[in-house]
């Protein structure tokens, strides 16, 4: 017999002391999970506050089948893209919206030298979900684990 499928039927709060906070995909990155399948039960939608110090960058990567909302809380970015990560690029800063396709391969950038990036971030999958394509690390050992 296969287990009913649990659905989550009420609404519900996450404070900062709830979210899940770890470090992101590298030690200068900081992720405060609130909404989550681990956090709250969701199925489809995954929401973070991220920050990252100044003059930090992620590695290449993407998301898989993951569309990717990004809004600048405070601070500056650098995004690049394409095929390996980095044929375009754009500038952003407090107040923009960035979106991410599923499946683009990119970089994120805080262009700051002296301040944070603090962004909300916002994909319509479950969890945390990076595959690197840089040739470090497979990611395995993040916490959390990309799903």
């Amino acid at each position: 017999m296969v287990p009913a499928r649990i659905i989550r039927t009420m609404a519900t709060r996450v404070t900062p002391a709830d979210r899940h906070t770890t470090v992101g995909q590298h030690p200068g990155m900081e992720r405060s999970i609130a909404i989550s399948k681990p956090t709250v039960g969701s199925e489809r939608l995954y929401s973070s506050i991220v920050s990252t110090a100044p003059g930090d960058r992620t590695r290449i990567h993407h998301h898989g089948d993951c569309e990717t909302s990004i809004y600048i809380l405070s601070g500056a970015a650098d995004y690049s893209w394409g095929p390996t990560g980095v044929e375009h690029a754009m500038a952003a800063a407090a107040g923009d919206f960035i979106y991410i396709p599923a499946g683009e391969i990119h970089v994120e950038a805080n262009a700051s030298a002296t301040e944070p990036l603090v962004v909300v971030l916002t994909r319509n999958c479950p969890d945390s979900h990076v595959v690197y394509l840089d040739g470090g690390p497979d990611g395995a050992d993040d916490v959390p684990a990309p799903c």
